[in-house]
């Protein structure tokens, strides 16, 4: 016998040997005359802006303590802020939040040292945006701060950029160290239909 002979049978034999087929899987066989149908509904692509309710993005940094660093950062995360809605063109308010907690984090949290990291998180969903700004110093009480609104200290620097992060932030917490501060922005749309959030900072245990 042949050797082509020979395979033929095995060939024969083995397709014999495959599970029968009813029709009854959709992913069984296939059929050319539903390939163009298939390929409609792969053309009609749906835009990105309806994609981003089922979006879940996680950007981190972990950025030496030295303010050089700090404008590329800021510029990455307004870029996607933009992108996704949670800011208007124009609008800067998370931007001096977000500012305010990393050099706070620098100067007074690791003072300046290049060798500490301050280590920065942002979460983007539907539902907005949350930030953790985190330094390797060894943190802070939040009470101690003083309140920058007395009259006495209207002149004073120091208290202000927690002012600020408060005042814009939509939610601010604090580790109980005080070397993690946590921030939640709602996207703009979300603030104006739900009419103005109020602002509050409680401390994560």
């Amino acid at each position: 016998m042949r050797k082509s002979e020979v395979n033929s049978h095995q060939v024969s034999a083995r397709v014999n040997d495959l599970p029968q087929r009813d029709g009854s899987d959709p992913c069984d066989g296939f059929d050319p005359a539903g390939f163009d149908d298939f390929e409609d509904e792969r053309s009609e692509r749906i835009h990105l802006d309806a994609l981003l309710p089922f979006l879940e993005e996680r950007i981190v940094f972990k950025m030496p303590s030295e303010l050089r660093h700090l404008d590329g950062v800021l510029d990455y995360l307004n870029e996607r802020m933009l992108r996704l809605g949670i800011v208007n063109a124009g609008d800067s308010e998370v931007l001096v939040a977000l500012d305010e907690a990393i050099v706070n984090a620098i100067k007074h949290g690791n003072k300046c040292d290049p060798r500490k990291a301050v280590h920065i998180v942002a979460e983007f969903s539907v539902e907005g945006v949350r930030f953790v700004v985190a330094d390797e110093g060894p943190g802070f009480a939040r009470e101690n701060v003083p309140d920058p609104t007395e009259t006495s200290r209207l002149l004073e620097p120091s208290g202000r950029g927690l002012l600020l992060i408060n005042h814009i932030m939509d939610e601010v917490r604090h580790n109980q160290c005080g070397n993690r501060l946590e921030m939640f922005k709602r996207p703009v749309s979300r603030c104006n239909s739900q009419g103005q959030s109020s602002n509050g900072q409680t401390t994560m245990e």
